[in-house]
């Protein structure tokens, strides 16, 4: 390949990978975001997402587009576990997110009757990591099973039985916040 024709492929290769971030930042950094409840931290971890697809991008050649998307939320849910351990800041981050308006800071009922956001949050924070991936990704990225079950490398029988578990968690723990029915 001579010089101008690699000034061609490089041109379309920053094209494809503009394109790939513009479609997907915005869903990984929500992601990170609902994981690690900072701004700051999700911009870190989102941007070395997006590292990892620069970096190994060519492997997804002709693979479809669902492929990229389960990869790139498999590399959001490893980075981020990884993030959190590495800094050992997982209190810090709840704390900052409550100082922030986003965690406690609200009474734990709305007027509906039903759980304000924070407790929801507070509550999927006490669940096992794994839970919290699966909880994160169904409900609040709306992933389907066979999509989880591939971004975490688990059989879709298995991500089935977390989610029911963790879900029967979430409401045994925000049933002592919802307001006693009235006689």
């Amino acid at each position: 390949m001579d010089n101008h024709d690699q000034r061609i492929a490089d041109r379309i290769d920053r094209e494809v990978l503009g394109s790939l971030y513009e479609q997907y930042h915005d869903p990984i950094y929500r992601y990170c975001s609902h994981r690690l409840f900072t701004p700051e931290a999700a911009e870190d971890v989102t941007s070395g997402v997006f590292l990892a697809m620069v970096k190994d991008v060519g492997r997804f050649r002709g693979a479809p587009q669902t492929e990229l998307k389960r990869w790139l939320y498999a590399v959001a849910t490893k980075q981020t576990a990884q993030y959190i351990r590495d800094t050992s800041r997982r209190k810090q981050l709840l704390a900052a997110a409550a100082a922030a308006g986003r965690l406690g800071a609200q009474p734990k009922a709305s007027n509906n009757g039903y759980p304000r956001w924070s407790s929801v949050f507070q509550a999927i924070q006490r669940l096992k990591p794994h839970e919290q991936a699966v909880v994160t990704l169904r409900f609040l990225e709306g992933l389907g099973m066979d999509d989880i079950a591939a971004v975490l490398g688990r059989k879709a029988e298995s991500v089935r039985v977390t989610l029911s578990r963790a879900v029967k968690k979430l409401r045994d723990r925000l049933a002592d916040i919802q307001p006693k029915a009235q006689v």
